[in-house]
């Protein structure tokens, strides 16, 4: 009886050992690396009989290509394990597959379009993570686009060494177009040029008026960019003689304070704005008004207050292109009031001018935005004392004057590309800058004075 009990002792102990062994031989996997979306082959002892694969979503395994070759196939970045019996081998082999991003590619192509940078790619799991310094944000944006050719999920933890920033200068400035088409001068363009302009925007087109007594007011927008560059448009030829801004180094500001206090335009802001390249900023000038709104709701009415805001508003976003240009996206630029006294059923009407565009300018050229035109209709009357009074017969002694009176919503837009300034440095003001004598002198021999 003992014996027979050592035996089946041993017996079990035997099957323990093996099973053991064969646990340890499954542990023990040789390590395979497979890039996802190619192929590894495999060389066997002998010719395998029976290959079984524990995830199918993550490889695929093709009919044998020889009797001792097995290909692999990487369809999903994990893990897992690949076992193959082969011929007059009594233990199954055990490969443990690892699916891997494409990262020797990636990188290989950021290096080729940024060969000065610095950028790691890393993957973990199925999200590429980049990391490193570059010079400049366009070049993090285009390494961040070559990973999503290869992964669905890219972090970007690129950081920049010295951001660009853009300064834009804005003015914005109602002119008299009127007063100055009798002096015979345009301001801001003559024909399809300007002088000191590189990209002059827009032809006016489309028109929706309000009208009310003695009153009417036209708003007009600008039509699509046209002309054989980016922000090259086409304006109406005017009267024969043309102030361009290459008059007055100083710059537009100049030449507005001069019309200015000559009566002929009014400067409505001039906000500075501040930004890095590739983000977006914005400038509001005005106020909001209110005005109530009655709700209707089960048969119950309420009232609410209900604000809408008017003023000058600029929202834009420049952006540091590789060679040195600046994209400029400015959208909008509007400026919207009260129409005098008019309403529809108690609420406000809303006289809004705007414009949307996207150009590309050097640094420091000046985009102009013109054509906004608004139309004032003014009727006078002028007549003798007492006599212009008489009934019917004082026709004769008293004249009625239409006139139409024509103002243009200019936006002057000058991008710059600044850096940080020193400690110690003097700053110097837009503000700051004057007219010197041989702009004073144009200014002078120009036919402002009289109106």
């Amino acid at each position: 009886m003992n014996q027979i009990c050592s035996k089946m002792f041993l017996f079990f102990l035997l099957i323990s050992l093996s099973v053991l062994s064969y646990a340890g031989s499954a542990a023990a996997g040789v390590p395979t690396t497979v890039v996802v979306k190619k192929s590894v082959v495999l060389n066997l002892k002998n010719p395998a009989r029976y290959v079984t694969i524990a995830d199918k979503d993550i490889i695929d395994v093709p009919d044998p290509l020889r009797r001792n070759q097995i290909l692999i196939n990487g369809k999903k970045i994990g893990s897992t394990n690949l076992i193959v019996w082969e011929e007059n081998v009594e233990k199954p082999t055990f490969f443990d597959v690892r699916v891997v991003g494409d990262q020797e590619s990636i990188e290989s192509q950021i290096k080729e379009y940024a060969p000065n940078d610095a950028i790691k790619v890393q993957y973990a799991g199925e999200t590429v993570v980049l990391s490193g310094k570059v010079a400049n944000e366009i070049t993090s944006k285009k390494a961040e686009e070559i990973a999503k050719a290869y992964a669905a999920k890219v972090l970007n933890h690129i950081t920049i060494d010295d951001p660009l920033q853009v300064l834009l200068q804005v003015k914005v400035a109602q002119v008299d177009k009127t007063s100055l088409k009798k002096l015979g001068i345009s301001a801001i363009v003559k024909g399809r040029t300007a002088e000191g302009f590189t990209n002059l925007v827009g032809v006016p087109a489309g028109n929706t008026s309000v009208s009310s007594t003695g009153t009417t007011v036209s708003t007009n927008g600008l039509s699509g960019i046209a002309g054989s560059g980016p922000g090259i448009g086409s304006f109406d030829p005017l009267d024969p003689f043309s102030v361009g801004v290459s008059y007055f180094p100083a710059g537009v500001g100049a030449v507005l304070q001069a019309l200015s206090s000559k009566g002929l335009a009014k400067i409505l802001a001039e906000p500075n704005l501040l930004v890095k390249s590739g983000q977006e900023g914005n400038f509001l000038a005005g106020s909001r008004i209110p005005y109530s709104v009655v709700i209707s709701t089960g048969g119950a009415a309420t009232t609410s207050i209900v604000f809408e805001t008017v003023g000058i508003k600029v929202k834009f976003k420049p952006e540091v292109l590789e060679n040195g240009l600046i994209n400029l996206k400015i959208d909008p630029a509007e400026v919207s009031s009260i129409a005098g006294t008019l309403s529809v059923n108690g609420y406000p009407i809303i006289d809004t001018r705007d414009v949307r565009t996207s150009v590309e300018l050097r640094d420091g050229e000046s985009l102009v935005l013109a054509g906004l035109l608004q139309e004032e209709q003014i009727k006078s009357m002028s007549k003798i004392p007492l006599l212009g009074d008489i009934p019917i017969l004082g026709a004769l002694f008293r004249s009625t004057q239409n006139d139409i009176k024509e103002k243009d919503l200019v936006f002057f837009i000058t991008p710059k590309i600044v850096k940080p300034v020193s400690p110690g440095t003097e700053v110097q003001l837009p503000t700051d800058q004057e007219l010197d004598q041989d702009e004073e002198r144009e200014l002078d021999w120009m036919p402002l004075g009289t109106r």
